[in-house]
C-alpha cells in the first residue's frame, strides 16, 4: 500500500532519547555552568539588568498588577514606564515562585525560581535539539549535538543561573520550529513550526525575519518538490497554525492594545498579515494546478503580505528603535553591543559568533555529497542556517539562534570522524583520532583566540569595570542602600544611570526615572541629559523629575561613557569628587563604591522638560 505524502519512512518513536541523550547532556551542562558561575550563584547576584527587571515584573504581577498591564509604575513617576515584554516568559517564573513561596518565603522563592527556571529551560532546549538531530542524523549525532551546547558560548550564556530574560526561550522556539520543518509527518511538522513561530513572535518580534524565512523556505520546498513537501501540506499547516496561534496569544496577552501600532510587539496589522498569508497559501493549494500557477499564487500572497506589513506601519520597516531621541540613540543604543552588527563587536564576541561555522559548513558539504536522496533537506537546512547567520551578523544578540542551527551539521562531522577513528587498527592512532574528533569543536575557538590581537590595557580596564560592577551590585550593598533610605526622611525617587535602575527596583523600595528600555525614551533622554549636563542644568532636570537622591557607581561602563562625552558634566564632576552645592553626600561604609547624594531642595518645576 503506497504511503501518503509526508508519512515517515521509519518509526518516529525513538525510545530513550530523553533519558539517554537530553538528560545526561543536561547534567553535564549543569556541571559546566556550576564550574564557571558558582561564586555568583552563591552570592545570589544577577548579571544583567533585564533579568532583574523581569523579576520585578513577575513580582508586581503576583502582588496584584493586572495580567495585561506590564507597565513599570516605579519608573518615570507618576505615569510609569511602558514595557513591551510578554507575560508568556513570566509564567514559568511565577509558577516556580508560587510553588516555592509556602516553604521558603517570597524573597528566597524569587531567588530559587530565578536559578532553576533557566536550567529547566535548557533541558527543554536539549530535548528539542535531540529530537531534531536524531531525526536528521541519528542517535550518536544527537548526543554530540547536545554535548556541544554547553561549550557554545553564544548559547549556554543565555541559560545561566538567574538568566531569566527571554533570549533562552527564543532559542527553544527556533529549535522547535526547525524540528517542525524536518519532522517526517508533514501536517504535524507544519503545525509545530507554525505554533513555535507564533510563540517566538509573541515573546519577541525579533523572530519575525526567521519566521518569514522559514515560511519562504517551505514555499520553495513545495515549488521545487522537496521530498515530504510535494503537496504543500507542511506549508499550509505552518501558515494556518501561525495565524491562529498568534491571534490566540495576542488575545490572551495583548487584547487591550487594540488597533495600536507597535514596532516591537505583535500588533493587529501583524495578525492581518499572517491571516492573509494563511488564506493565500490555502487558496493556492486548493486552486493552483501546475508549478507556474503555484508560483504565481505564492508570489501574490507574499506581495499582499509585504504590503500589509509595510503600509500600516512604515515607521517599523527599519526597526523598533528609529524614533529614539538623538541623545538616547547615540549614548544608549549605540553602546549596547548585543544590538549592533558583527563589524562593531570586539574580537572575543566575533569569535563566539563564527567559531562553529566552519565545522557546520563542512558537515553540510559532507551531507550533500553522501546523502544524495536528501539533498532537498540539506539545501533547506543550509538556507535557513545562512539566514540565521546573516541576521546574527546584523544584530549580534541573534547569534544564539544561529549557533543552535549550526550545531546539527557540526555534530555530523564529529560523528563521522569518530566512526573513522574506531576503524583504525593501531591503538595509539585510534586513541589520538578519537580524542581529536571529540576536541574538534574547540579547535576553531582555540585557533581564533590565538589570532586575536593582544589588548592587555583594554582587558585590564574590563576587569576593573567588572570588579566595580560586582561591588556596586552586590546584594549586600543594595540591601544597605535600602536600609539607609528607610532610616532617612523624605522621598526615595532616585536619579541613577539607566543600568542601575532595575537593581534598585528589585532590591529596594526606591523609584527611578528610567532603565535601558526604549519605550520609556523621553525619561531615558532626561537621564542621559542629567548626567552630561552642567550642574545648573542638571538641577533643573532633577527638580522637574522630582528626584530625591542622585546615585551612581563610578568607573563602570555607562558612567565612563557620560564622563568621556561631557568632561564638564555631572558624571565627570562627581566622578572626580567635585562638590555640587545642591547635593549633600550621603556617606556610609556599607555602600562600598556606590556614591549617594541627597538633593537639598526641589521646586515646583513641571514634570517634563521635553527631549532637548
Amino acid at each position: 500500500m503506497p504511503q501518503a505524502e509526508g508519512t515517515p519512512l521509519r518509526a518516529q518513536g525513538r525510545p530513550g532519547l530523553f533519558a539517554r541523550v537530553a538528560l545526561p547532556t543536561w547534567l553535564f551542562s549543569l556541571l559546566v555552568l556550576g564550574a564557571v558561575s558558582w561564586r555568583r550563584v552563591l552570592e545570589m547576584r544577577f548579571q544583567d539588568p533585564d533579568d532583574l527587571l523581569r523579576m520585578v515584573e513577575v513580582r508586581d504581577w503576583l502582588h496584584g498588577q493586572g495580567w495585561f498591564d506590564v507597565t513599570q509604575y516605579r519608573m518615570n513617576l507618576p505615569e510609569g514606564a511602558p514595557m513591551h515584554w510578554s507575560r508568556l516568559v513570566d509564567l514559568p517564573i511565577a509558577l516556580a515562585i508560587e510553588i516555592l513561596r509556602p516553604f521558603v518565603g517570597m524573597a528566597m522563592a524569587e531567588i530559587v525560581a530565578a536559578a532553576i527556571v533557566p536550567l529547566l529551560t535548557l533541558l527543554v532546549l536539549l530535548s528539542v535539539l535531540a529530537r531534531l538531530v536524531d531525526g536528521l542524523l541519528g542517535r550518536r549525532a544527537a548526543f554530540f549535538a547536545c554535548l556541544m551546547v554547553p561549550i557554545t558560548l553564544s548559547v549556554i550564556l543565555q541559560f545561566q543561573v538567574y538568566r531569566v530574560d527571554h533570549h533562552a526561550w527564543q532559542m527553544v522556539c527556533a529549535a522547535a520550529m526547525m524540528l517542525g520543518v524536518f519532522l517526517p509527518a508533514a501536517r504535524r511538522g507544519g503545525t509545530l513550526a507554525g505554533v513555535s513561530g507564533a510563540i517566538w513572535l509573541t515573546i519577541s518580534l525579533e523572530g519575525l525575519p526567521m519566521v518569514v524565512g522559514t515560511l519562504t523556505a517551505l514555499g520553495l520546498g513545495w515549488l521545487l518538490q522537496r521530498k515530504g513537501d510535494r503537496d504543500g501540506t507542511r506549508l499550509e499547516s505552518a501558515a494556518l497554525a501561525l495565524a491562529l496561534t498568534t491571534t490566540l496569544l495576542w488575545l490572551a496577552t495583548r487584547l487591550p492594545q487594540g488597533l495600536e501600532v507597535w514596532c516591537d510587539t505583535v500588533s493587529a496589522y501583524h495578525l492581518a498579515t499572517f491571516a492573509a498569508a494563511a488564506l493565500g497559501i490555502w487558496l493556492t493549494r486548493k486552486l493552483a494546478r501546475g508549478p507556474l500557477a503555484r508560483f504565481a499564487g505564492l508570489a501574490i500572497s507574499g506581495s499582499v503580505c509585504a504590503i500589509l506589513l509595510a503600509v500600516p506601519a512604515p515607521q517599523c520597516v527599519t526597526g523598533a528603535f528609529n524614533d529614539l531621541p538623538p541623545l538616547v540613540h547615540r549614548y544608549w543604543y549605540e553602546q549596547i553591543s548585543e544590538g549592533l552588527p558583527i563589524w562593531r563587536q570586539d574580537w572575543s564576541r566575533i569569535v563566539t559568533m563564527v567559531a562553529l561555522l566552519p565545522i557546520s559548513v563542512w558537515g553540510l558539504v559532507l551531507l550533500w555529497r553522501t546523502r544524495r536522496e536528501e539533498r532537498g533537506d540539506w539545501a533547506m537546512y543550509g538556507g535557513l542556517l545562512g539566514l540565521a547567520v546573516a541576521i546574527s551578523w546584523l544584530v549580534a544578540r541573534a547569534d544564539g539562534v544561529a549557533m543552535i542551527l549550526a550545531i546539527a551539521p557540526a555534530s555530523h562531522v564529529v560523528d563521522r570522524l569518530l566512526a573513522r577513528a574506531r576503524q583504525l587498527r593501531i591503538a595509539p592512532l585510534r586513541i589520538l583520532a578519537t580524542t581529536s574528533a571529540i576536541l574538534l569543536p574547540f579547535v576553531p575557538l582555540l585557533l581564533m583566540n590565538s589570532l586575536i590581537p593582544s589588548e592587555d590595557a583594554h582587558e585590564a580596564v574590563r576587569e576593573r569595570t567588572s570588579e566595580r560592577e560586582e561591588d556596586c551590585l552586590a546584594p549586600t550593598r543594595l540591601q544597605a542602600l535600602g536600609d539607609l533610605l528607610d532610616h532617612r526622611k523624605g522621598g526615595r525617587n532616585i536619579m541613577a544611570p539607566l543600568d542601575l535602575g532595575p537593581a534598585l527596583l528589585f532590591s529596594t523600595d526606591a523609584t527611578v526615572l528610567a532603565s535601558s528600555h526604549h519605550r520609556n525614551k523621553i525619561a531615558m533622554n532626561d537621564v542621559i541629559r542629567f548626567w552630561m549636563a552642567s550642574p545648573a542644568q542638571a538641577r533643573q532636570i532633577a527638580q522637574a523629575r522630582r528626584s530625591d537622591y542622585v546615585l551612581f557607581c563610578p568607573g563602570i561602563s555607562e558612567p565612563r561613557t557620560y564622563a568621556g562625552a561631557a568632561p564638564q558634566g555631572m558624571m565627570a564632576r562627581l566622578s572626580r569628587g567635585e562638590r555640587i552645592d545642591w547635593l549633600e553626600p550621603v556617606r556610609d561604609p556599607r555602600l562600598g563604591a556606590l556614591r549617594l547624594y541627597q538633593v537639598r531642595e526641589r521646586s515646583g518645576i513641571p514634570n517634563s522638560l521635553g527631549q532637548g
